[in-house]
């Protein structure tokens, strides 16, 4: 049986951390990343690319939203966990993410997610 390439660990640390560089380290260039949830639901979710994850991860830090990766299962060539993101005023982010994998890398992302309403 052929062992993952692919290093959750090290990506929960660089995740955590706010390190966008070394984030993006784990994704391909031609990422498909694609978001299901409230704003975009099953039939017309949001797409996006590795931009985005950069934009996020960035944003998420300079905003002071602390970022988890939980529950993580590695295989071959899928992984999966799941994202908290707890903003500053107490609302919370849950993502149940899927990552397909090529050659040690994300090459398409799927997050299901959910958000606390405001406040």
């Amino acid at each position: 049986m052929e062992e993952s390439q692919f290093d959750m660990e090290r990506l929960r640390q660089a995740f955590e951390a706010g390190d966008v560089d070394e984030v993006l380290k784990f994704y391909a260039e031609d990422l498909e990343h694609i978001e299901v949830d409230d704003g975009a639901p099953p039939r017309s979710p949001r797409r996006t690319g590795a931009d985005f994850i950069r934009s996020a991860i960035a944003g998420a830090a300079q905003a002071g939203i602390k970022l988890r990766l939980e529950n993580p299962v590695v295989g071959t060539d899928r992984a999966a966990c799941t994202i908290t993101c707890e903003f500053p005023d107490g609302r919370h982010l849950l993502s149940n993410t899927i990552y397909d994998l090529r050659d040690g890398k994300i090459v398409r992302q799927l997050d299901v997610q959910v958000m606390d309403p405001e406040r």
